[in-house]
């Protein structure tokens, strides 16, 4: 078994990230460092203060990398999807069901450009 021991998002619009992610978990930013050869980072802690992930500015000039998307459960998936369209991200995949019926994920891309899944085992509100 394997824990996760942290996580790192790197975007050229870190800005829109902080903005974006700080009014739909509460999630707040903490500057580490900036140094002018590999930019600017931050920590992120969740409501509790906890520290959870880091937050890396990268270079817009540099083509997209393949990467790791980071799945967040949630109660609503609709309502936290709404949530995130209302606040600038777009849908890239709707509900969907993972066989049987009791998991169910839905994608979007947030402002900055970086992608995330929401993971439920809650039915869709009727």
């Amino acid at each position: 078994m394997v824990d996760l021991a942290w996580w790192e998002v790197e975007t050229p619009w870190p800005d829109r990230f902080r903005e974006f992610h700080g009014a739909m978990w509460g999630w707040t930013f903490d500057p580490e460092f900036e140094d002018a050869g590999i930019g600017r980072y931050w920590i992120v802690k969740e409501h509790t203060s906890a520290t959870i992930g880091g937050l890396w500015e990268s270079s817009a000039l540099r083509p997209p990398a393949a990467g790791a998307r980071i799945y967040l459960v949630v109660e609503d998936l609709e309502a936290t999807l709404a949530y995130a369209v209302g606040h600038g991200a777009s849908i890239e995949r709707e509900r969907t069901g993972l066989g049987g019926d009791d998991r169910w994920f839905a994608t979007f891309r947030d402002p900055s450009g970086v992608s995330w899944g929401l993971w439920t085992e809650h039915e869709a509100a009727s």
